[in-house]
This record gives structure tokens, C-alpha cells and sequence, in this order.
């Protein structure tokens, strides 16, 4: 009764927050500090520390749990107008450390970093980019993006732009993870272009988020002088010459202490993120939070003005 009672609630806050888009909804929240996202149902295995990713469709989502004391690969599908399915495994795998889902805008494939070695399963290999096209039957094989994207360094964080771009992080000797971005040009992923320095950095600098108009990019960083002493969510405008402005913290208007696995809805009206610091238990006081992308879309106005 308990778990029917959590699905009706999801289905009812989920039908009509997410992806009811009326102007009444819209002019009532566009202003509002950061919402707790369905803690009743997010937060019923007591850890909230991973990427939640909606189809572009709204029919189903991904969603992971990475901590120390639990590591679940769920998927959620909705059944019809009512009702949500409870959580099921996905195909991510936590043995080849799988997390950081995201889809195509057709919503016909999962991108995904993982350590799946085919070669040898029982040995880990470095972190590369994979994904799955979705089947009739469910999703098919695990496939390697292949060079140019992955390397021997480690290649994770991936999100695809609405015009097929992928933006990735990888690991170098320098710095703990830069923001990579390659177009997806003729049937194929052109050369990655790393990001200036206005982004990178000599600190960890990874999940990258493309808006829908591919005109301001979000990303999290543990660099100096953020809101929290943790990560922090910033974002950058394109400029007119297609450079990017410096990155402006966004957490320090959020108000949440290290904020993780930021997403944008498909639509690009809400941006989500999980936010809180790990306990002596681990990740069980953090939360998933929504905001409407207003106050970004504002910023962006004032950016382009000024």
C-alpha cells in the first residue's frame, strides 16, 4: 500500500511538474529558490548520489545510486497516464562501474561511461564511453564509441547537444578532468576540441551540460573561491564569436552545498541536480533538487545585453 501510495505521488508530482508546461506553473515557479525533488520516492533507499537522466519523451528515467555503502542502477518507466513502475535494474552494470546515463535527443540511444573490458571481463580497463541503441525487444549490446572519443586516458561524463554533439570530461596527468566537446559530423565523431582555459582547469572540472540552444554550458568544479568548499555548479555563455564567457557560479544563487550530476530537461525548461554533503554514512542527507531554468535563461538575457 505504502509503495502504491509513493507511485501515485510520483505520478502526480511528475505529470504535473516536470512536464506540464502551462504559463500558470511557469510564472509561479520561475522565480522560486530550489525545490526537494520527490524526496519520498528518491530517497527511499536512505542515499541520493548519482545521475537522474529523463528520456526526452518523459516515459522513462535512469537513475543511480553511487556511494561507498550502496551502488543501485535503476530505470523507472511510465505505464500509462497514471501510473509509474517502481524501480527496476537497468542494463548499467556496477561491476564495470557504469553511471552518467544520458540520451539522444530521438531518445533511441544511452550514452554511458563504463570499465567493460570485452576482451577480458574479469579485468577493468580504463574509463571509456559506450552506449545502447534501444531494440524492440529492450536495449541491444554495449558498444564502444571508438577512437577519437575514447582513449587510453579516461573518457566519462558524456552529454549529447540537441544537434548530436557529444561533450565529455577526460582524465589527464595535469589535471584531474577536462570538458571536451566533438560534433557528430557525416555518420561520425569528428576530433574532440578541449575547452579553453576560461573553463578548464588545473582542478577537477566534469559534467558537462549543453543547454537545448547550445548557448550556455553548465559544469561542476571543486576549483577555488565557489559557494561550497566542495563542487559547485557554474555556467558559461557563448559569445558572439562562439567563445565562452568566464564561468559564473550558479551555487552561490542556489544556496546547495556540492552539487552533483546536474541535468536539463529536454525541453529546457527545468534544471536538476542532487545536492549535499556525505556524512559518516555516506551520501544519506543529500537530496535531488528542480529549479526552473528561468533564472538561467535571465542571466543569459542580461549576459547577451550587456
Amino acid at each position: 500500500m505504502y509503495k502504491i501510495l509513493i507511485i501515485t505521488l510520483f505520478t502526480l508530482f511528475f505529470n504535473n511538474f516536470s512536464f506540464d508546461h502551462t504559463q500558470n506553473f511557469e510564472a509561479k515557479n520561475r522565480d522560486t529558490i530550489p525545490q526537494i525533488y520527490l524526496p519520498d520516492y528518491f530517497n527511499q533507499f536512505g542515499y541520493v548520489h548519482g545521475r537522474l537522466a529523463f528520456s526526452p519523451n518523459g516515459n522513462e528515467a535512469f537513475w543511480v545510486i553511487t556511494t561507498s555503502r550502496l551502488e543501485k542502477r535503476f530505470i523507472i518507466k511510465k505505464l500509462n497516464d497514471t501510473t509509474w513502475s517502481e524501480p527496476e535494474n537497468s542494463f548499467l552494470n556496477v561491476n564495470y562501474k557504469e553511471t552518467s546515463p544520458c540520451y539522444s535527443p530521438d531518445g533511441q540511444r544511452v550514452y554511458y561511461q563504463s570499465r567493460y573490458n570485452k576482451d577480458d571481463k574479469e579485468i577493468l580497463k580504463d574509463l571509456d564511453i559506450f552506449y545502447r541503441e534501444r531494440k524492440e525487444s529492450g536495449w541491444g549490446e554495449p558498444l564502444n564509441i571508438g577512437l577519437p572519443i575514447n582513449t587510453k586516458a579516461d573518457e566519462g561524463r558524456p552529454w549529447i547537444g540537441k544537434d548530436g554533439t557529444l561533450w565529455f570530461t577526460r582524465n589527464s596527468e595535469s589535471t584531474k578532468s577536462d570538458i571536451y566537446y566533438s560534433k557528430y559530423e557525416n555518420g561520425k565523431y569528428s576530433e574532440p576540441i578541449k575547452l579553453n582555459g576560461n573553463i578548464n582547469s588545473v582542478y577537477e572540472d566534469t559534467e558537462p551540460i549543453i543547454s537545448q540552444d547550445g548557448r550556455y554550458l553548465l559544469f561542476i568544479s571543486n576549483r577555488p573561491a565557489g559557494y561550497s568548499k566542495m563542487m559547485n555548479l557554474y555556467v558559461c555563455f557563448k559569445n558572439t564569436d562562439n567563445s565562452w564567457s568566464h564561468p559564473e557560479c550558479l551555487s552561490s544563487y542556489l544556496k546547495i552545498e556540492n552539487i552533483w550530476f546536474p541535468s536539463i530537461s529536454y525541453d529546457g525548461k527545468y534544471l536538476f541536480f542532487c545536492g549535499g554533503f556525505p556524512t559518516e554514512k555516506g551520501y544519506d542527507k543529500s537530496n535531488y533538487y528542480v529549479i526552473s531554468t528561468y533564472f538561467i535563461r535571465n542571466k543569459q538575457i542580461n549576459f547577451m545585453n550587456n
